[in-house]
């Protein structure tokens, strides 16, 4: 994987949970035409490591973060879908 290349991804968990855990950031989203599915770009693509460990179950990060991510990045779909309604 190349480290300085932007990572998409349409689950919100993983992407929470990157940005949570201070490893990537938000670039921006993009919507798939005709089915309002929100796509998140993010800085950098995760590790094997990151990959795995989030879908095992072994991640670990502040749920206080985790939480927010989730809440800001389902108000930035929300309003991604708004303007494209």
């Amino acid at each position: 994987m190349k480290s300085n290349s932007t990572y998409k991804t349409s689950k919100l968990t993983f992407a929470a949970y990157l940005i949570a855990s201070g490893k990537a950031e938000l670039v921006s989203t993009v919507l798939t035409p005709g089915n309002h599915n929100v796509t998140f770009v993010l800085s950098r693509e995760p590790s094997d490591g990151e990959i795995s460990g989030f879908f095992s179950g072994s991640a670990q990060v502040s749920a206080l973060r985790y939480s927010e991510a989730i809440s800001s990045l389902k108000g930035i779909a929300f309003e991604a879908r708004k303007k494209n309604t």
